[in-house]
């Protein structure tokens, strides 16, 4: 997207990210929030090393490039595959996108995926890990779907994420991670979120 968030000075942050908190984890969404891009990487860096991570697929976005997240994955002893979106989005053990917004009511995570390869690395890999400004922040699904629609078009494909994957098409009988993401990390940035993802 190339327009930011439109703010709303009502908005309390605090009480919405706690909101999001207490949504998100309730489906299974792991949530953490840091101050700045250095705290993402440090964060990032723990994550990969402690799933034991080697191959790990970038979307490409302002937020990820302005967090560097290449130098984080490099530093736990990873790599970032790079290629075929579409091969490498699927043989990487993690995938990290970022986010336009987040909904406290449903702890949801709202993407612009017009761009096939967001989708990719955000559905293929067994682990998501999801980058997003605290700034970006709304109430309600209302409000996310307005935001999209004030920025004069709303894009052609909009994916919106909550919690990891799951299915009870067989036999009724919830399972996690048969059509996407077994694991969902949600990492939200206090500063740098002027930056539009």
């Amino acid at each position: 997207m190339n327009k930011a968030l439109l703010p709303d000075v009502g908005r309390d942050l605090e009480q919405l990210y706690e909101t999001f908190v207490v949504r998100a984890r309730a489906l299974g969404t792991e949530v953490y929030r840091v101050r700045g891009m250095s705290e993402a990487r440090d964060l990032i860096g723990r994550l990969i090393k402690e799933m034991g991570a080697q191959k790990v697929a970038l979307s490409e976005s302002p937020l990820l490039s302005a967090a560097d997240l290449g130098r984080a994955v490099a530093g736990c002893g990873a790599e970032v595959i790079k290629g075929n979106p579409r091969e490498v989005a699927e043989t990487a053990d993690v995938g990290i996108s970022s986010f336009e917004m987040a909904v406290a009511e449903t702890g949801t995570l709202v993407q612009d995926a017009t761009d096939i390869n967001r989708r990719l690395v955000s559905m293929l890999p067994p682990v998501h890990l999801a980058l997003v400004p605290t700034g970006c922040l709304v109430a309600t699904l209302k409000e996310a779907i307005n935001n999209l629609a004030a920025r004069g078009q709303v894009p052609g494909y909009v994916a919106f994420v909550s919690g990891p994957s799951r299915t009870a098409d067989i036999e009724r009988v919830l399972t996690i991670g048969v059509h996407g993401p077994g694991r969902l990390a949600v990492i939200f940035i206090d500063e740098g979120g002027d930056i539009v993802v």
